[in-house]
Formats: C-alpha cells, structure tokens, sequence
C-alpha cells in the first residue's frame, strides 16, 4: 500500500538564518573590529569639560600635529618661566649691570645681566646641554634651591611626555596575549 509521501520537518531545524532565542534581539558592539566606539556621549552639559577631567588619556588620543605642538610649547613655555624666575633672583640679588654692583660682589648666576641670559641659563640647565658662561655660583643659597628645582619639575615633565609618546607605537595587550608573550 503506497500513501503519498508526507515530509515533515523537526522543531529544531532552523530555516531561517536567525538564531532561535533571542532572534528578535541584535546588540551593537561597544567597540566595532577596527577599534573604533560605537558609544556616543549625548545631552551631556559642558561635554568640553570632560577632556579636562582625564587629562593623560586625552593626550594619549590626541593627533600627532597637536601633540608636537603643545609639548613644544610646553617645553619653551618652562624654559621661559624658569627664565623669568632667574631674572628675578638677579635683580633680587642686585646682579644687574643696571644696579652697579662692587667690584668684589659675586652674582648668584655668573653673565646674567638681561632677561634673554636668564632665559639662555634656563635652557642650558633644563636641557643639561651643560654650562659656558653662564653658571651658579655657591654665593646665593636660593639659586641653588631653584635650580633643583628646576631640573626635579623638567624630569616630572618628561617623563610624562615621554609615557605619552610611548603609548603609541606598543602592541596591545591582547594582541600579546594572542601571540603567546604573555
């Protein structure tokens, strides 16, 4: 005895190329695969204030062209004010060509007579690129203290320039972990 042949299809085939829980359901990835966030800040007041609040991971985001020119600046921007520091501890100390000193006075920073030789002295001591004429002398305690000073807050300064600038080319740490150096 023949029937017509009748196909039936089991609960648990899937014709269709959505999932059989949650199918209704598709979640965005927080990140996408290039690395880029899908998450979006909105209806936040004073957003431009929140650069402010993580200042390192701003500078790490920031584009090269920024980072050059505001870690220049900041570089001239210290040798400047250490230099108009310097100027003052010269005329404090009545250095200047301008105030006459004896013949026996011995200046706190010897051939600083101008704001443009405090500013030179400045950035021959921040960068260490070492002294000429221009150097410290042991008869004025205070130039001793600003100059360690000056080199403890220049070394503070470029570590983290530094730690900035070295973010960038360092694999991440998955990546690592994929290739088996972690």
């Amino acid at each position: 005895m023949t029937s017509a042949t009748k196909v039936y299809y089991s609960q648990t085939t899937q014709t269709d190329s959505r999932p059989l829980i949650g199918a209704g359901l598709r979640r965005r990835r927080v990140m996408t695969k290039d690395g880029r966030s899908n998450v979006r800040m909105e209806h936040i007041a004073d957003k431009r204030f929140l650069y402010l609040k993580d200042l390192w991971t701003t500078f790490i985001d920031m584009q090269w062209r920024y980072k050059l020119v505001l870690f220049s600046a900041t570089f001239a921007g210290t040798w400047f004010a250490f230099g108009v520091v310097w100027y003052l501890v010269a005329v404090m100390h009545g250095d200047l060509l301008e105030f006459a000193p004896p013949a026996n006075h011995t200046p706190c920073v010897m051939q600083v007579h101008t704001l443009t030789g405090a500013f030179l002295f400045s950035l021959e001591s921040q960068t260490t690129i070492g002294y000429g004429f221009r150097y410290i002398s042991e008869e004025c305690p205070l130039a001793i203290v600003l100059l360690i000073t000056q080199l403890v807050l220049t070394t503070i300064l470029e570590i983290f320039i530094t730690g900035t600038f070295l973010r960038w080319p360092s694999p991440s740490l998955t990546s690592l972990r994929c290739e088996g150096w972690l």
